[in-house]
Formats: structure tokens, sequence, C-alpha cells
């Protein structure tokens, strides 16, 4: 009876040992959604604007620049997606901010063009006190 027992407490003592051993660390929310945002930004863009940088260089470097590693980041990725309704508010809220950072961009070249505009009156100014030889560079560049 004694064997018994200990036998049936050796797999016992096993199983809870494994279940002790520490859980990856999950990436916190905050971070991962900063980290997804950038994430999605990239896949987005045209490998034109990356110019001789490739996707995957790009990424580890958004991990890098968060101080992620990419293998914790994807374990943390597959447990917020589990809850499909928690991660669906994620995708919102991060739609949203970039929403709001395209509008604040959008705003901010309008005021930049705003201000370089020229109104008719200086426009004719700026023809009128123009150099009129425009033969060495300097004149040139000054326009």
């Amino acid at each position: 009876m004694k064997n018994y027992f200990i036998s049936a407490l050796i797999p016992l003592f096993l199983l809870s040992f494994n279940a002790c051993e520490k859980e990856p660390e999950l990436v916190d929310e905050e971070l991962y959604k900063s980290i997804l945002m950038e994430l999605a930004i990239l896949n987005q863009m045209d490998q034109e604007l990356l110019g001789e940088r490739d996707k995957s260089e790009m990424r580890q470097e958004i991990f890098a620049n968060y101080g992620v590693e990419q293998e914790n980041f994807g374990r943390s990725h597959e447990i917020y997606q589990s809850n499909i309704d928690a991660q669906m508010e994620r995708v919102n809220e991060i739609q949203d901010r970039l929403k709001a950072e395209r509008d604040s961009i959008q705003a901010a070249e309008r005021r930049h063009n705003d201000e370089i505009k020229l109104g008719p009156d200086e426009i004719r100014e700026h023809i009128r006190n123009r150099p009129r030889n425009l033969d060495t560079d300097s004149d040139r560049d000054s326009l």
C-alpha cells in the first residue's frame, strides 16, 4: 500500500513541478499595442519607401527599439488574440490612434502650406525685387 501511495505521488509531484515552471512573460498591453501599431504601419509600407532595407530588418529595429524579443511578442500576441473581443477593442484603439496621427500630420501640412503661400501682391513684389542678372550661381540660388 505504501509503494502504491509513493508511486501515485511521483507523477503528481512531476506534474505539479512542470506546472510551476515560469510562464513566458506577457508583453505589457500598452507596449503590445504600440508595437502592433508600428508593425501594421510597416506591413503597409511600399518597398520604395524603405529603400535598400527590407521589412524583416525594420521589424527587428522595432523590437529592439522597444526592448522586446520577437518571440516574446509572438507569444504575447497569441495570448492577446485568444480573447477575440478584447483584441477587437485593441485593434479599434490602434485604428483610432492611427487616425489621430494622420489628422495631426495633415493639419501640420495644411499649416505649413498656409505659411508658405504668397498672395498676389507678395508674388508681384517678389518678381519686382528679384535680381535682373542671373549669370551667377548665387543670384539663381537667391530665388
